[in-house]
């Protein structure tokens, strides 16, 4: 079993401080826009799948072989320890989340954070469409062909998305 390093507890801190209900004054969403973007894909998303791999270390450049901790943790995007972390655990929710939004909603809507964003909003903890208060969960059962485990999933998805703005 592999030992728990240091960024990755930092990583999963950040993770626990980006779940839905708590505040978090870095949208990791906007912070890849705006430190990583400029050399990397547009979308965090994308990097993720089409760039980085998941290896025994964690997530892995692909044509480096190195640690993307240990990259950030080198310098790489001059990012502060803080915001390392929040990209790390950003990185780590979309791998971990799989690629359900791109499979089953892309063809629709541009991004999971722009859906959130221009659409939903949390209302005493349940995520709803800001102009139509609807109550998502009960939308997505019968939209885009999901699964009840894929609605679970998608929840979670869009409520950290929306809590991340």
């Amino acid at each position: 079993m592999p030992r728990i390093s240091l960024p990755l507890l930092t990583a999963l801190l950040a993770l626990f401080l980006a779940a839905p209900g708590r505040a978090q004054s870095v949208d990791p969403h906007r912070l890849y826009e705006e430190r990583c973007a400029g050399c990397h894909l547009p979308h965090a998303g994308d990097f993720v799948w089409q760039d980085l791999a998941l290896t025994q270390e964690g997530l892995t450049g692909q044509r480096s072989g190195r640690s993307v901790a240990a990259m950030l943790e080198a310098g790489h995007g001059r990012l502060t320890p803080q915001e390392a972390a929040i990209l790390l655990a950003h990185f780590d929710m979309i791998r971990t989340s799989g690629q359900l939004f791109r499979q089953k909603c892309r063809a629709c809507h541009v991004s999971a954070r722009d859906l959130a964003r221009q659409s939903l909003i949390l209302r005493e903890g349940v995520l709803t469409g800001r102009y139509t208060d609807r109550d998502i969960a009960t939308f997505l059962v019968g939209h885009g062909r999901l699964t009840p485990e894929q609605v679970a999933q998608m929840l979670e998805v869009l409520k950290r998305a929306t809590a991340n703005r």
